[in-house]
């Protein structure tokens, strides 16, 4: 019976974007009280890398604590109750992407109609190479510019040295640089590397990013290092809906 509740709640707590190494997690601290790393770990059969990703993420959603008993760290569960608090977060933020949706991306989406005399370009990049052609003969070109993306998707297939060389491309062509980076250990270290070059903001903890975006004049540039491909649309009433977006964030971070 025990078993069988286990497996309802941890199908129930899935919906609270909670992964199964976090579940466990919590279950385990729940039904025994205050565990050591170790501790968690045995009893759930995750390894400790694991184990400390999974405290990390659920103390940073309020779902757990951590306490010393001598020199002892112990992480015990809260109570259950916080579930609402990250339920009401998940509809705050559906309601905030409803409120882009409707107000930013649907208008401009609709503003790119092939039957409009002035319908907007767009331009086409497949590869690496492609992207790094966007960033040289567009993004390098630009005076000013908003992003939002995350270093942790372009090191998966470009190198620390080649955004370093951008970063002192940046800085030698004297482009204001805005960047709204996720909270992560890679795009911290970036952002050491680029100070007084890129000024950066961090998204909430545990905001993701899957795909970079950025605006420059009248162009928006959407780059995925996953899919290894950039898209350009240029027109000025897209870009500027698009900068909004980014401004209004910048702004409230």
């Amino acid at each position: 019976m025990k078993e069988k509740i286990s497996e309802n709640l941890k199908k129930a707590l899935l919906q609270f974007n909670l992964t199964e190494k976090e579940i466990a997690t919590y279950l385990i601290l729940l039904e025994q009280g205050s565990l050591s790393i170790q501790d968690i770990s045995r009893n759930t059969g995750i390894n400790r890398v694991t184990t400390y990703a999974a405290i990390d993420d659920l103390k940073a959603k309020g779902m757990i604590s951590e306490s010393r008993k001598g020199k002892r760290k112990l992480f015990v569960a809260e109570n259950p109750e916080n579930l609402k608090n990250i339920l009401q977060e998940k509809r705050n933020r559906l309601k905030h992407e409803e409120n882009v949706l409707q107000n930013i991306f649907l208008p401009s989406l609709k503003a790119i109609n092939i039957n409009q005399e002035n319908k907007p370009q767009i331009k086409f990049f497949e590869g690496l190479a492609g992207i790094y052609k966007v960033y040289d003969d567009y993004i390098l070109n630009s005076p000013n510019v908003i992003a939002c993306g995350s270093y942790d998707s372009v090191m998966k297939t470009s190198s620390r040295k080649t955004e370093k060389d951008y970063i002192e491309k940046i800085k030698k062509m004297k482009i204001l640089f805005r960047g709204i980076l996720e909270d992560t250990k890679i795009n911290r270290e970036f952002d050491e590397i680029s100070k007084g070059v890129m000024h950066n903001k961090f998204l909430p903890v545990g905001e993701k990013v899957s795909a970079d975006i950025l605006v420059f004049g009248s162009i928006v540039a959407l780059i995925s290092y996953e899919k290894k491909s950039a898209t350009l649309i240029e027109d000025e009433s897209i870009a500027d809906s698009i900068k909004m977006y980014l401004n209004f964030m910048w702004d409230r971070l």
